[in-house]
């Protein structure tokens, strides 16, 4: 029954946790936009506010994705579940 579970409640948990972790990477979005557009051995450099942009909304546009699908892939996945369990408890009663 446990593998059953996590076979079916694993593609949502992914989901999950790619949509947390690209929030996370849109929330610091202005560092790392920072730290990928500093050329080598510059003590000095500016970073265009378009890069900055992309390095915060890109990610976060994909976390609040990766979250969407995670509703609706638990949503199914716990229906099915549902199903099955109703399914198991009908057969019970039948031969008891």
């Amino acid at each position: 029954m446990k593998d059953k579970i996590i076979a079916l409640y694993g593609i949502p948990v992914g989901f999950l946790l790619l949509g947390f972790l690209f929030l996370i990477i849109g929330a610091n979005g202005e560092g790392l936009a920072s730290f990928f557009s500093r050329p080598p051995g510059a003590m000095e450099w500016s970073i265009s506010n378009n890069a900055i942009k992309a390095f915060k909304f890109v990610p976060t546009a994909l976390g609040i994705t990766f979250l969407t699908l995670f509703v609706s892939a638990f949503s199914i996945s716990f229906y099915t579940w549902q199903k099955n369990v109703l399914r198991d408890i009908d057969n019970e009663t039948e031969k008891g």
